[in-house]
């Protein structure tokens, strides 16, 4: 995954055990992203459209072919994120 992490940004990965489930979570340090694009940025092709974001090389497919993957393994996948605060992923995959 392509993060927006700023430069000596930190990206960090953590891993929960919640039973009958494993959660994951990727978090940055990057621009954040606004409420309103939370379940967008799981769609195909889909790129924010703030310009530090258009500035990162990619087509917009990495979150997209994650989640189908998560998806199709019974799991889920969400983002939490503040503009400005960075973001973090999760996603869950049963054990």
């Amino acid at each position: 995954m392509l993060s927006s992490t700023l430069p000596r940004g930190e990206v960090r990965i953590g891993c929960i055990d919640k039973g009958r489930l494993i959660q994951v979570s990727v978090q940055d340090q990057g621009i954040g992203i606004s409420p309103e694009m939370h379940a967008k940025v799981f769609d195909r092709f889909f790129r924010v459209g703030d310009v530090q974001v258009q500035a990162l090389s990619g087509m917009g497919l990495g979150l997209y072919v994650t989640a189908g993957i998560v998806h199709r393994h019974g799991g889920k996948m969400w983002v939490e994120s503040e503009v400005g605060k960075g973001s973090t992923f999760y996603f869950t995959l049963p054990l």
